[in-house]
């Protein structure tokens, strides 16, 4: 298995990587825009599936960026947004603020990155977002992997408190190594 430092000297080898970076970063702070940046991710997570090298693709097909984007964006929100939201609605609901009332957002942080990603991998694997869906599928998918993603889920939840920067850099790294722990996990089962 590839580790975060391989991939982030991968990426670093790039000579336009800064470049095509801070484009990701402009994009994604950009209402509507961010829809390429959502698609770049969902193309690094491909890298990550297939097995490939991680390349940083140029960001010259913007009309299939925006779509797959809008494909991301709408599994991340079913499976990352919705339950953190859920999470912080019961979390108001207790009478007192203080910061142990905090706590049970931290699993809704944490799962949040592992649901979506193994949801996107479903969906890849058949092109059918109904295959998202399948709730006993993407939870066996996260258990099945937490020894794999758990350090780079929490490298990741550190980045996004930092620029957006750090996060689509994070990103990029994470939803590659993503794509990457899913598709050992499937190329595992397939073994006898």
């Amino acid at each position: 298995m590839q580790t975060i430092e391989q991939v982030s000297k991968r990426l670093s080898s790039d000579p336009n990587w800064f470049s095509k970076c801070m484009l990701g970063v402009v994009l994604s702070i950009i209402p509507i825009a961010h829809f390429l940046a959502f698609g770049y991710l969902l193309r690094i997570f491909q890298q990550g599936k297939a097995h490939r090298d991680i390349v940083l693709p140029d960001w010259n097909d913007l009309k299939g960026l925006f779509v797959d984007g809008l494909k991301f964006f709408v599994i991340f929100l079913i499976f990352a947004c919705i339950p953190i939201l859920l999470m912080l609605i019961l979390v108001m609901a207790f009478p007192w603020d203080t910061f142990l009332s905090k706590v049970p957002l931290a699993p809704a942080y944490f799962l949040a990155g592992p649901l979506s990603s193994a949801a996107l991998y479903l969906y890849l694997l058949s092109g059918d977002f109904s295959s998202c869906f399948n709730i006993q599928a993407v939870i066996g998918l996260v258990k099945k992997g937490l020894n794999g993603y758990w350090v780079i889920t929490l490298a990741f939840l550190g980045l996004l408190l930092m620029l957006p920067f750090a996060f689509f850099i994070g990103g990029v790294v994470y939803f590659y190594l993503m794509g990457r722990i899913f598709k050992n996990l499937e190329l595992a089962a397939d073994k006898p």
